[in-house]
């Protein structure tokens, strides 16, 4: 069975890139911490891909789905 999947949202103020969705796997039994660096390796794979000519020192207005899931970075729990 394959990993459930969110949508992460993300902006960029240097190139004007604003609530770009990235589909990244839910969080299972990792730890938050690493759970939030494969994260940010995915919104900078995706910033590098839609703006190759900006490089920002950070992404801004990262935003994380916490509707109906039990813990950060959670599948919704039906």
């Amino acid at each position: 069975m394959q990993n459930p999947k969110i949508t992460v949202f993300y902006s960029c103020h240097l190139c004007g890139l604003n609530k770009v969705g990235v589909e990244v796997d839910a969080r299972d039994k990792e730890d938050v911490i690493q759970w939030m660096d494969y994260v940010g390796i995915r919104l900078s794979q995706d910033h590098k891909r839609r703006s190759p000519l900006c490089v920002p020192k950070e992404l801004k207005d990262v935003m994380i789905p916490m509707t109906g899931v039990n813990k950060i970075g959670g599948a919704p729990v039906q």
